[in-house]
């Protein structure tokens, strides 16, 4: 049988009738729909389910799919690397049905692409299938661990891919009417590029329409820019109220002051508050000296109260209505 449409469904209908493994070889995956349906296999039906994809930003995107919580279900996930892909766009059902084609597991697959598969059912064929997968799998390591393995960098050609595939992924939670969830990924795409002016309007309207009297989650994200780099402390969209506390080290010997620097992530990094201790007790470098607490209000109120932790407990304490800061 081939198909050249609906083939989201079609692959769906097929993993839902799964008895006892599903062996999958695809380039890039980023599909929440299908993804859900191999999880729900892996955790209702207890099934084998081995999963090879590109390890790339394309898979490995913000709102990507989960796999680690694959991994975390008896998911046996494996990477192929990008100088030795696995180009392979093919899916066995209980080593008797293949499902293979031009289709990789994506949302710019589903609604861009002219894209076909074909169900192989003959046995010798499905066999010569079960034997690649075999020795794809063979040749790579399982992974266990995503953070340790997943790579961020992308090629030049990716951009059109990875922003297209946001795009549609984001239009799709929008028809399902999860207007959080496509406000998040029009964030990711916008810090891809800032360039996207339809994307700031729909973003905007949509953080318009939760937020109308007040903000019934953060508008973007909220944190402490450290020595060594920015800290996240209040997430993005989390609802609201929401308050709390992160630690603050001293960065030399002997410090007697501290400056504070609060910034917002929303596509770009900009400072929003600036606190500093003075006169603290000095420490070696290293020690944890200092209490920051962060709490965002339903009338838009940013609260940053910074104390140092033993010594002479000084304290600073700033406020900022975050209306200002949209």
């Amino acid at each position: 049988m081939q198909k050249f449409r609906n083939i989201q469904q079609e692959l769906i209908d097929r993993i839902k009738l799964a008895k006892s493994s599903i062996k999958i070889a695809v380039t890039w995956f980023t599909n929440h729909d299908l993804f859900d349906e191999l999880l729900a296999k892996l955790v209702n039906d207890k099934i084998s389910v081995y999963l090879i994809v590109l390890n790339d930003r394309i898979n490995n995107k913000r709102e990507g799919c989960d796999f680690q919580s694959f991994i975390n279900n008896s998911g046996q996930f494996y990477y192929c690397d990008v100088n030795s892909m696995v180009h392979h766009k093919f899916c066995i059902i209980d080593d008797s049905l293949v499902i293979t084609g031009s289709y990789n597991w994506t949302y710019y697959a589903e609604n861009r692409n002219w894209e076909n598969i074909v169900v192989i059912e003959d046995s010798s064929m499905v066999a010569g299938y079960v034997e690649e997968f075999d020795k794809i799998k063979s040749a790579h390591k399982i992974v266990k661990t995503i953070s340790n393995a997943a790579n961020k960098s992308i090629r030049i050609d990716e951009n059109d891919y990875l922003k297209s595939d946001y795009l549609y992924q984001a239009a799709g939670e929008r028809k399902k009417g999860n207007d959080l969830e496509a406000a998040k990924i029009y964030t990711e795409l916008l810090r891809i590029d800032d360039k996207q002016g339809n994307v700031i309007k729909e973003r905007t309207e949509i953080l318009n329409k939760i937020n109308n009297q007040k903000f019934e989650v953060s508008p973007f994200e909220i944190g402490i820019l450290f020595q060594n780099g920015y800290s996240t402390v209040i997430p993005a969209f989390v609802p609201l109220p929401f308050s709390t506390t992160k630690g603050g080290r001293t960065t030399i010997e002997e410090q007697k002051s501290i400056s504070i620097t609060i910034q917002k992530f929303d596509i770009t990094y900009k400072t929003i508050l600036e606190l500093s201790l003075q006169n603290i007790a000095p420490s070696p470098m290293g020690t944890n000296k200092v209490d920051h607490q962060l709490t965002l209000e339903q009338n838009g109120l940013l609260t940053v109260e910074c104390k140092e932790i033993g010594g002479f407990n000084r304290i600073d304490k700033k406020w900022i209505n975050i209306k200002n800061c949209l």
